[in-house]
This record gives structure tokens, sequence and C-alpha cells, in this order.
């Protein structure tokens, strides 16, 4: 693969659960990351941050992936509380969980002292 100028540096934050299939398909398509494990979350789902150098060549490829890994989806979380008297009937919360947020800024330069990226 042809070396390419890093242009920009990207943040990917995911949800834990899809970020191991994401992870695996970007390493299989030579995509180069640094992964910022997280797990503050409103309703407890843990995120995964990537940190990420790349080309703006690659961006569409990488959305591409992100798209298929990472599809927003429904979950009904129980309120927690304590209830007196039946517990059978414990309200939930309809949360939309996973999905990525993704930012990016531009790099005015770029060094990499030693190895490979």
């Amino acid at each position: 693969m042809p070396e390419r100028q890093i242009d920009l540096l990207l943040l990917i934050i995911v949800s834990q659960s899809q970020s191991k299939k994401l992870i695996a398909n970007l390493n299989r398509q030579h995509f180069y990351f640094t992964v910022i494990d997280s797990s503050s979350s409103l309703f407890q789902e843990p995120t995964v941050c990537l940190l990420m150098g790349l080309n703006h060549s690659r961006i569409d490829a990488l959305n591409r992936l992100i798209n298929k890994y990472c599809q927003p989806y429904r979950k009904f979380i129980p309120v927690q509380m304590r209830a007196i008297g039946e517990l059978s009937q414990l309200p939930v919360i309809e949360s939309i969980e996973g999905g990525a947020t993704i930012y990016g800024m531009p790099v005015e330069r770029f060094e990499q002292i030693g190895g490979e990226p």
C-alpha cells in the first residue's frame, strides 16, 4: 500500500458492543489507530474512542466501514428505582444506542519517529 501523507486527525466514538467488529475490519483495511477505552455514558453503555491519523483520500472507505458496523439500535432500559409493593411492572426508558460520532481536525504537520504506523 503506498504511503500517503496524514492530513486529518479523527476521533471516532463508538459503543463498546459495536467496536470489536469495527476494529477488526479497520485492521483488515489497513487503518491504523489508538484505542482509548471509556466507560462513562448516560445510560451505562460503555464507549470506545479511536484516535486515527488519516489521509483525506481514505475518508469514504472509513465512512463505509463505520456505517456498516455501527448502526444505531433501539434498547429498552429498566428504570433503576425502588418501588414499594408490586415489582412485576418496572417502567422502562427507550434509548437509541450504537452509531458513531466522528470528529475531524486538519493536520498541518505529522511526524512519525521510528517503527510502522
